[in-house]
């Protein structure tokens, strides 16, 4: 009888601890639907891009980096992690060396072949592809989930949500329909690269009441210095500090942003990456028309 007694013990303690590890475990679906499950709690995890990394830190989960790629650097306190090479010179070596749990990276800069290496070396990785504002939220619910931050995954996108919609009802309140936006992401020397629809540029330019000049391109896309001189936007943001280079181009200077003064630096990288601080990038924007609107208004000295 008391060995029975025994035996049912040992069973409903075992349940437990079985029940206490599945707990700790966490299974989720990532941006490109492949399923992955961590049998314990993420501490330990490399991230690629930057704005996964912005993500993360935003959720108060910093302390789960243990490595960074090349470009990853806001918030400040994240230079103090190690970096590793990351794009089309990912080392896997490097990232194998600070044994992660968890490496996150996205389809735009990785491939599959290190992708493969990694898993094949018993590293989870977790895959982001945010093009859109609708996948800065998948992507922030995604790694909250990585981190056991649900709730704080939550609370970020409430925040978002509302900080636009407080920005589109500036806009719609300053009345600057009818004016047009260039978003140049690369300089003339390395070919010019620019935004069209579907991409949470094209959103912001939307949210702010400006039309984006190439909105009627497909995401990411090279654009031509014939393209953007016959489009004549009234207002050109770039992101590389080349706001002289841009001025002082030949045939550009009939351009209405340049001739008005309107070609300006993008507010420090807030602007191209996909994550919590295109929030900033959107009042950015929205500073940048409605000056420029009463500037308009305001009559000569």
């Amino acid at each position: 009888m008391k060995s029975n007694r025994f035996f049912a013990l040992l069973l409903a303690l075992a349940m437990l601890l079985s029940m206490s590890a599945l707990a700790e475990s966490v299974t989720l679906t990532d941006m490109t639907g492949h399923e992955i499950t961590i049998d314990e709690p993420v501490t330990r995890i490399v991230v690629l891009q930057p704005s996964d990394a912005e993500i993360l830190c935003a959720l108060g989960a910093q302390d789960t980096i243990v490595g960074r790629g090349t470009y990853v650097d806001y918030p400040e306190t994240i230079l103090e992690v190690p970096v590793v090479a990351s794009g089309s010179n990912t080392n896997i070596e490097e990232i194998l060396a600070l044994n992660p749990q968890v490496v996150v990276m996205t389809t735009m800069s990785q491939t599959e072949e290190q992708i493969a290496a990694l898993e094949q070396a018993g590293v989870k990785v977790v895959v982001s592809s945010a093009q859109d504002i609708a996948g800065v939220y998948t992507a922030i619910t995604l790694l909250g989930e990585l981190v056991d931050k649900n709730d704080e995954a939550a609370a970020l996108i409430a925040d978002m949500k509302a900080a636009f919609a407080d920005v589109a009802e500036k806009a719609a309140a300053a009345n600057v329909s009818g004016k047009t936006v260039y978003f140049e992401i690369s300089p003339l020397p390395y070919g010019i690269w620019s935004a069209g629809q579907g991409t949470f540029m094209d959103e912001l330019a939307t949210l702010c009441g400006v039309t984006n000049v190439f909105h009627d391109q497909q995401r990411w896309f090279g654009a031509s210095e014939e393209q953007v001189i016959a489009a004549n936007p009234d207002y050109i943001i770039n992101d590389m500090d080349g706001v002289t280079e841009i001025c002082s181009r030949a045939g550009w200077e009939d351009v209405t942003a340049v001739k008005e003064g309107h070609v300006v630096l993008g507010d420090n990288n807030a602007m191209t990456r996909p994550g919590p601080r295109l929030v900033e990038a959107a009042q950015f924007l929205l500073n940048l028309v409605t000056d420029a609107a009463e500037e308009e208004v305001t009559p000569a000295a």
